[in-house]
C-alpha cells in the first residue's frame, strides 16, 4: 500500500506535492479546485506545469482528486443535475490536464426520488460524460456510510452502477473504511470475510482505500472521521489493512483531522510502524 493523505492545494496547485513530500507521503490526494463551489478559477498553464513536472517525484500513478462537494449525480432535480454534469466535466478535464488518473466521487444522493432512480441517474451522467469527453481519467466511486438517502453504502449498488455503465472500463472503487463500518460492513471483526466479499467483486478496480478511522460505532451511518487508532475501528484493524496483500499496488489516503502541527506525519508515521 502506498500511504498518504489528503493535501491542501493553498496557494498553488503544484504546493500540494510539497506537503506530501514534507508529510513522507506515499502518495497523495487533492481537489482540483475549490470543494465548496461549483465553479473554479481556470489553472493557469504554468501552475499545470509545474504540477506535473513536480509529480516525477511522487509519480503520476500515486495521485487521485476528489470531487467537489456540490456534486449529486443520483439526483433527478434539473438544475442539480446540470450543474453536476458540468462541475464534473470541468474537474475531470482539470485531472486530465494535470495527468491525474483517478477522480474520486461519492455516487450521490437520490433525495427521495428513490434508490433505483438515483443509481440510473448516476448511470446516466457518467455515459453522457464519457459520451461526450475523451477522459482518460477513470471515475472512482466511494463507499459511503449511507447518511439520508446517500448511494453507494451497499456494495450491490456500486456493482449496479459498473454493470449497467456502457464504460465499465473507465470506472473503479475507492473504499472508505470509516464510511463501511458506518453503513454495516464490520471492518473491525469480520474483516476477512468483508474484504474477501469486496475483492471478489471488485478485484483490480479499487484503486483507493480512505483510511479513517471513526468516531461512531458500527451500523450507525453516521460519517465522522477520527485520528488513526483513536476511534471505534482502532489499531488492529489497521495493522490488519496495512498488512493486506491484496492492497499492495492500491493508494491509502488519509483524511482524517490534521495533527496539532497541521500536517500527517504523525499518523503516517503510525501508520508505517505497524507494517510487517
Amino acid at each position: 500500500m502506498f500511504l498518504g493523505a489528503h493535501e491542501s492545494i493553498a496557494g498553488n496547485i503544484h504546493k500540494s506535492i510539497d506537503r506530501a513530500l514534507d508529510d513522507n507521503c506515499e502518495s497523495m490526494q487533492i481537489f482540483v479546485k475549490n470543494a465548496n463551489r461549483w465553479k473554479g478559477k481556470k489553472l493557469p498553464e504554468k501552475e499545470i506545469d509545474q504540477f506535473v513536472q513536480g509529480l516525477s517525484t511522487l509519480g503520476k500513478d500515486k495521485v487521485c482528486a476528489h470531487s467537489s462537494y456540490l456534486i449529486n449525480m443520483a439526483s433527478s432535480k434539473n438544475d442539480i443535475r446540470s450543474k453536476s454534469f458540468l462541475a464534473m466535466e470541468d474537474e475531470l478535464g482539470r485531472c486530465d490536464k494535470l495527468t491525474i488518473p483517478y477522480f474520486v466521487v461519492h455516487p450521490g444522493a437520490h433525495t427521495g426520488a428513490g434508490e433505483t432512480a438515483g443509481l440510473n441517474n448516476i448511470v446516466s451522467m457518467i455515459d453522457d460524460l464519457y459520451n461526450k469527453n475523451n477522459f482518460e481519467c477513470i471515475i472512482l466511486l466511494e463507499t459511503t456510510s449511507g447518511t439520508g438517502t446517500n448511494l453507494g453504502y451497499d456494495l450491490n449498488q456500486l456493482s449496479y452502477i459498473i454493470d449497467n455503465s456502457v464504460y465499465p472500463g473507465k470506472l473503479g472503487i475507492c473504499l472508505d473504511s470509516c464510511h463501511m463500518y458506518a453503513a454495516g460492513y464490520d471492518l473491525k471483526n469480520d474483516y476477512e470475510n468483508v474484504i474477501n466479499e469486496t475483492f471478489d467483486r471488485f478485484g483490480k478496480k479499487i484503486k483507493v482505500i480512505h483510511l479513517n478511522d471513526t468516531k461512531y460505532d458500527f451500523a450507525t451511518k453516521k460519517d465522522r472521521h477520527e485520528f488513526i487508532g483513536k476511534g471505534y475501528l482502532g489499531k488492529e484493524f489497521f495493522e490488519k489493512v496495512i498488512n493486506d496483500y491484496r492492497f499492495e499496488n492500491v493508494l491509502g489516503i488519509l483524511e482524517t483531522p490534521e495533527n496539532e502541527d497541521c500536517t500527517y506525519k504523525k499518523q503516517l508515521a503510525y501508520l508505517k510502524n505497524l507494517r510487517s
